[in-house]
């Protein structure tokens, strides 16, 4: 029965409701194929309760709503709108309806072309897109001349360590890879800047993808995009040519190759020069240490015997004599979809040459004298390096790594030294460096919050040096030469378990536990030589054993809550450390359980700025620099020796700091203050005449303190089209010494540095730079006058561009 109401109640209603039957044309009569018929009710015409699409100009419609007043619409492209209104419609009643449509008037615009320039950068999330063309002025050669002109970047020239945001950068991607590893200067010095379309600054990067959202998000990078049609292969040439004023040729070639497809990337390099430019990430010039080196010297043997280190006012490519070759090759092999495989080769030979003047002036203990040494020096590095890189990922979760590294490094370095206008010594230093380090890393994501590391890591590196002198240094009478050996060997073995894990986007934590076992053997003879009479005797002996023995765990939890992030950490260990001096039979052994805390803080002032505070302490060993007894001769004046101790130095840090980098008005503000301080250190006493110095460091529980300010302020002024940088440093030290037998003495210096960088853009062919940069120091011992040194630099360039190329 329910059915049969129902069929009668829809019926009833079907046979109420009104149909609508209806024609649409234009004036001329003619079809109209296709409108919207659109029915409202007329008191709302904004509403439209039904609505069909009729065809071939005609239609019907059986409204299914009751209206008190109809409004039809009839909408056709290219045609005005026409209505019809239905007053009080009855429901059983068929209206027909015919439409005669007026054509729109259709007005014909001329085309237009809105030009514009592509903006500068596009900020998306965690990145910073800079469009190349947009900073380029014409006087770019690599790609590194480009990012030092980038906002919020800077550039270390020395080292070619790259900063974004004060930050220093992990690496330098090649279109997402990591081609280049830590000596990302091979890509940026040596890339053609015409190559490169955008520059990309990507801040919480986590190359290993299975830590992604895992790990604490502190690393920064930048990734090169390559302009389209720039894959497959391409490369390119730089020729220089000219004439030095003796008429030798004077030569830079630089080549490189570039290789992209779906499976390969890869990147080489072949170059020489002799004006000065150096290719390499590798500083033999002054020795400068990059971001690799310093990463990794924990890991390494010291020299005992230094290496000449050229020192100069003037940028290196002003005085840097030298006749470098230098070839370099990196790839990625993208084997399958779990195996890859990277690998980065290295040659480099040079020859640097350098003729310098020192003279120094001593007043010590109310005794003054000079000392003069004219020094021509030629130094011959040569180094052969090879490292491998495999991935695998044995299934979705879990990634297996390993690197390995070898390395071979010989330094040959010939010295004639003029001493006191009198004496003239020749001598050579033959130094050589083999390192062998080795990675295993396997990473297992256990959810995807959480995420398991194992790490085994070992390196050996075994540091062999020769240093003859001729006269002798220690008994010119009797002898007429010293030779000076030295062998220092690191054996350095690690196992580290890690997990990894969020409790929330941006609460992260981190635990490890782990153990070191390094192990050093340091062994070194001098000799004085009378090859008239073929008698040689031994003036100085070290054979000595240290190692240190660590069992640790470390912890860090990164909190935010806000515009507030908070990082506390810490460190707690078993550190075992012992000498064994073999000469004498001695051993020395301590035992020290450390605790080391610190905590960052950040609090983001807006978009654009923050400030910062941290605060640290710890614990260090120093008996590594300090472990033989007996004298080392080291140059044409100097010898050194150690009294040797296994105590350990504490050291408190404070920094506060105050970043701003605001691309869109073209502003940036970076500026921090640092103290540190430092209980127990190795303090010099120190015997100076007028042909040699004698320095023996000692351990004393004494503090030295470092306090130190910075500033950096960047701005573009548009009513100048000009660039101006203002940077300036200033430290104040307090350390402690003893010379030539003094008492413990207290000294105090002060140092300042700033520079004013001021850059034209000018749309025209011509743009000017000038950088002016004053430096001045003061030096003070207890009871003594001060020292002042003072320097003044300006560089001035005129910048034509009378074309675009």
């Amino acid at each position: 029965m329910k059915f049969y109401y129902l069929v009668i109640l829809l019926f009833s209603i079907n046979s109420f409701s009104q149909t609508i039957n209806g024609t649409f044309s234009d004036n001329e009569h003619t079809t109209v194929y296709t409108a919207n018929i659109l029915i409202k009710e007329a008191n709302n015409p904004k509403s439209i309760k039904e609505y069909i699409i009729a065809r071939n100009g005609g239609f019907t419609i059986n409204l299914k709503k009751d209206y008190q007043e109809i409004l039809i619409e009839v909408v056709a492209n290219g045609y005005f709108k026409e209505t019809y209104i239905i007053e009080n419609p009855q429901k059983d009643k068929t209206y027909n309806i015919n439409f005669i449509l007026k054509k729109d008037n259709v007005t014909k615009l001329d085309e237009i072309i809105i030009k514009a320039k592509k903006r500068s950068f596009i900020i998306k999330k965690d990145t910073v897109k800079y469009n190349v063309a947009a900073y380029r002025d014409g006087s770019e050669r690599k790609i590194e001349d480009l990012i030092k002109k980038l906002p919020g970047i800077e550039v270390n020239t020395s080292t070619g360590e790259i900063k974004y945001k004060g930050k220093s950068v992990e690496t330098v991607l090649l279109e997402g890879d990591n081609l280049f590893g830590y000596n990302y200067s091979l890509g940026t010095k040596n890339i053609n800047v015409d190559m490169v379309e955008q520059v990309q600054a990507i801040e919480n990067y986590s190359e290993n993808p299975l830590l992604k959202g895992i790990e604490a998000g502190n690393k920064v990078v930048l990734n090169l995009k390559l302009k389209k049609g720039r894959l497959d292969f391409s490369g390119n040439i730089d020729l220089g040519l000219g004439v030095f004023e003796t008429g030798k040729q004077a030569l830079n070639i630089n080549t490189n190759i570039l290789g992209i497809t779906k499976n390969y990337k890869s990147f080489a390099t072949l170059a020489y020069n002799n004006i000065g430019i150096n290719h390499s990430p590798f500083d033999y010039f002054g020795f400068s240490i990059n971001l690799e080196q310093l990463k990794e010297k924990d890991f390494f043997a010291r020299k005992i015997i230094p290496e000449t280190r050229f020192s100069n006012t003037l940028d290196n490519k002003r005085v840097n004599i030298n006749n470098q070759y230098f070839g370099n090759y990196n790839a990625i092999f993208k084997i399958n979809k779990r195996l890859k495989v990277k690998t980065n080769l290295y040659y480099i030979n040079d020859k640097i040459t350098s003729q310098q003047l020192f003279e120094n002036q001593y007043t010590i203990n109310e005794e003054s004298f000079t000392t003069t040494d004219n020094t021509v020096i030629t130094k011959k590095p040569k180094q052969y390096r090879g490292d491998l890189e495999i991935k695998y990922n044995s299934s979705k979760t879990s990634l297996l790594e390993y690197n390995l590294r070898i390395r071979q490094e010989n330094i040959k370095t010939l010295s004639t030294v003029i001493s006191n206008s009198n004496t003239n010594f020749e001598s050579l230093l033959n130094s050589k460096d083999f390192y062998l380090k080795q990675k295993l890393l396997y990473t297992k994501k256990l959810s995807d919050k959480k995420a398991f590391q194992f790490l085994v890591f070992q390196s050996t590196n075994d540091v062999p040096q020769t240093y003859q002198i001729s006269p002798s240094v220690i008994n010119s009478v009797n002898f007429d030469n010293n030779v000076q050996k030295s062998n220092f060997k690191k054996n350095y073995l690690e196992t580290q378990a890690t997990l990894l894990g969020s409790t929330s986007k941006s609460n992260k934590y981190t635990f490890s536990v782990g153990g070191v076992l390094d192990n050093n053997k340091l062994q070194s003879e001098l000799l004085n030589e009378n090859s008239t009479e073929s008698i040689i005797v031994e003036n100085g002996i070290n054979d000595l054993k240290y190692s240190k023995k660590t069992i640790y765990q470390l912890g860090a939890y990164h909190y935010s809550i806000g515009k507030w992030k908070f990082s506390p950490s810490y460190s707690m260990s078993y550190l075992n450390q012992e000498i064994n001096v073999i000469e004498n039979n001695s051993k020395n052994t301590q035992v020290d359980f450390i605790f080391e805390p610190s905590l960052n803080i950040r609090y983001r002032l807006n978009s654009v700025s923050s400030l910062s505070a941290n605060a640290g302490f710890n614990k260090n060993p120093k008996a590594e620099r300090y472990l033989f007894l007996n004298q080392i001769l080291i140059n044409n004046r100097t010898t050194i020796s150690n009294t040797p101790s296994l105590k350990l130095q504490e050291s408190l840090n404070y920094g506060l700091f105050y970043y701003l980098n605001d691309l869109y008005n073209l502003l940036e503000i970076n500026a921090g203050v640092n103290y540190g301080k430092t209980t127990g250190n190795f303090f010099t006493n120190t015997i100076i005449n007028e042909n040699t110095t004698q320095i023996n460091y000692f351990y004393l529980p004494q503090d030295n303190s470092n306090l130190s300010f910075n500033f950096l302020v960047a701005k573009y002024i548009p009513f100048l089209e000009s660039t101006i940088k203002l940077r300036s440093n200033y430290s104040i030290s307090e350390y402690r010494n003893i010379v030539n037998n003094s008492e413990l003495r207290n000294n105090k210096g002060q140092f300042l540095n700033t520079e004013l960088f001021m850059k034209t853009a000018f749309d025209g062919f011509i743009n000017f730079e000038n950088t002016i940069n004053f430096s001045k120091s003061i030096s003070q011992s207890q009871g003594s006058n001060q020292f002042i040194n003072e320097s003044l630099n300006n560089t001035f360039k005129i910048i034509l561009k009378p074309s675009k190329k």
